[in-house]
């Protein structure tokens, strides 16, 4: 993963929350690993030859191979350009997995590794542009053992790049076995198999520049990667995980460091949790009144005001964690019980500008209040 303005370090951790959107496309992804491990033919006489690009932390593959009963016949080579995340990975594989630190988009990095019975391209797609996107499915063939299969994923947000990336994999001759595409959910998860000859490979040139995604989505923020494009059914899961994600990362900090402001000016983690809290309170209370009264105008939260007013330094910071969760609870339990009409009533918010919102953006932008601020900790 070569975005290194994104904190992709945190950024796994929401893979941490069960109901969570991350995770359910992580158990997809490994339901597909599942089922291609237990369709390679017997070993001996040749082993599973596994390929995983941009793998993290490897979550996806290493968890599978900790319960499948292929496990012992699976090798292969995981790609992390990250350091931190490559040596995380590298203490969970297992005898027979190598962990390359190294550019994913590289030809060159999967030299040796190659032809692999399994190729992971998961997390890609949605980082790279259109162009390469294409471009990578157009020389997968050249990373494959016959029948191989290949295992993908990418966002379904407008404009849902998925069916163009489907058409490739049938033009470069693989079968379709699987797409998953939850309804409510915006991810989509992909497992073809080569049903043609594979081609040779080489190691010159380039699959792919990993750009990020925010430098590919218009509607994202620059500051934290967040992008409103969210399907409604998963607001409240995305809070409930990242109010929970939130509260972990503060609990890491002891209570001289939770205090501790970084510079003149700037919030403490504790005071940073405290206007979290806060504003996921003024938030219920906005989406009441817009049940209630027509275009009302909401009234500032006062945020600079609370934290001297209110002593968010002086607060305990398990307290102030429960609270925020707590918060973060009652608000996702409001909004589950909004009909449609609910979720388009509108108030006048003041921020970032004096616009007319929706429940449905207001219920957004709060998800974004919750990472935004999760990187300020």
């Amino acid at each position: 993963m070569a975005d290194s303005s994104h904190d992709w370090h945190e950024w796994h951790t929401a893979y941490d929350q069960p109901d969570g959107p991350l995770a359910r496309r992580l158990a997809a992804v490994q339901s597909c690993i599942a089922s291609a491990l237990s369709a390679a033919p017997p070993a001996p006489p040749a082993p599973i030859r596994v390929v995983s690009m941009c793998a993290g932390e490897g979550r996806d593959l290493l968890g599978v191979l900790e319960r499948h009963p292929r496990a012992a016949d699976v090798h292969g080579r995981l790609v992390e350009l990250d350091p931190e995340l490559a040596a995380t990975a590298r203490t969970r594989a297992p005898a027979g997995i190598e962990v390359l630190c190294g550019d994913a988009g590289m030809l060159s990095s999967y030299a040796g590794a190659v032809p692999a019975d399994l190729v992971l391209v998961c997390g890609v797609f949605g980082n790279v542009s259109e162009d390469d996107m294409l471009h990578t499915v157009d020389l997968l063939p050249t990373l494959c053992a016959p029948a191989a299969h290949v295992i993908w994923t990418r966002h379904r947000r407008p404009p849902d790049a998925t069916p163009a990336v489907r058409a490739r994999f049938t033009a470069n001759g693989f079968d379709e076995l699987v797409f998953h595409a939850p309804e409510g959910t915006l991810f989509g998860v992909g497992m073809h198999r080569l049903a043609r000859a594979p081609r040779p490979f080489s190691a010159d040139g380039r699959l792919f520049e990993f750009v990020g995604y925010k430098n590919i989505d218009a509607d994202v923020c620059a500051g934290c990667g967040f992008s409103y494009a969210v399907g409604r059914a998963e607001i409240t899961p995305w809070l409930r995980s990242d109010a929970r994600a939130f509260v972990a990362k503060l609990g890491r900090l002891d209570d001289a460091a939770a205090r501790t402001r970084p510079a003149p000016g700037v919030w403490s983690p504790l005071e940073y949790a405290c206007h979290v809290r806060d504003m996921l309170g003024v938030q219920t209370e906005r989406v009441r009144l817009v049940q209630r009264a027509v275009d009302p105008e909401f009234v500032p939260m006062g945020r600079d005001e609370r934290v001297v007013e209110d002593r968010y330094n002086e607060q305990g910071p398990v307290v102030v964690a429960g609270e925020l969760v707590a918060a973060a609870d009652a608000f996702a339990t409001l909004l589950d019980g909004l009909d449609d009409d609910g979720w388009r009533r509108t108030g006048i918010y003041n921020y970032p500008e004096r616009a007319r919102r929706s429940v449905e953006w207001i219920a957004i932008h709060t998800n974004h209040e919750l990472l935004h601020h999760r990187g300020d900790i």
